[in-house]
């Protein structure tokens, strides 16, 4: 008797299990927008620092997890104090989404939070007042954490809203993404 109910148990568990996992997981993949800023914690601002093009991958194991691989870039011509920073930088990131897939009426949202890692590689040319210029690089490999939101319409296009931060050696990035995608 012992054995069959540790046996119904097992079984139980294991169908249900599969019944909450396999229907929900897929790849992806998506085409977006990123945007960035570093934080000044001297001046206790927050610096825009460029915006660009966001491309990534992903695959959902079940309705709570899923992992992400994204490349952004952030190029622009910031002015700072009396120096002008010409950037061309991008990130390189791997991260897994926690959250809960909730299923409505042909459309589902998934409210996540994110853990991984991220690499930020950066070239700028600096202009000092009138008369100095130089170029800078730097790059760094960071944790970065995040909020995230992402709702699938129907059975395969989905969109893509995140906040993330990492803490570089040199410099906090904040990045804000919006991609929209396809799911196979």
């Amino acid at each position: 008797m012992k054995k069959l109910t540790l046996t119904t148990l097992a079984a139980a568990t294991l169908f249900s299990s599969l019944a909450l996992a396999n229907p929900l997981e897929g790849h992806r993949v998506g085409l977006g927008f990123s945007d960035t800023a570093i934080s000044d914690w001297e001046r206790d601002v927050s610096i825009g620092w460029g915006s660009g093009i966001r491309l990534e991958y992903g695959y959902e194991f079940n309705r709570i997890v899923g992992v992400n691989l994204s490349y952004s870039e952030n190029n622009d011509s910031v002015k700072v104090d009396n120096s002008r920073y010409d950037i061309n930088g991008s990130t390189f990131q791997l991260d897994a989404d926690i959250g809960y897939k909730f299923m409505l009426d042909g459309f589902s949202i998934k409210p996540y939070g994110i853990i991984g890692l991220a690499r930020h590689d950066e070239t700028h040319k600096i202009k000092l007042g009138d008369s100095h210029q130089g170029k800078a690089s730097w790059n760094d490999t960071s944790l970065v954490a995040g909020l995230g939101a992402r709702a699938e319409f129907g059975s395969h296009i989905y969109t893509d809203v995140r906040f993330d931060i990492a803490a570089y050696d040199d410099a906090d990035i904040d990045q804000f993404s919006w991609t929209i995608g396809y799911k196979f």
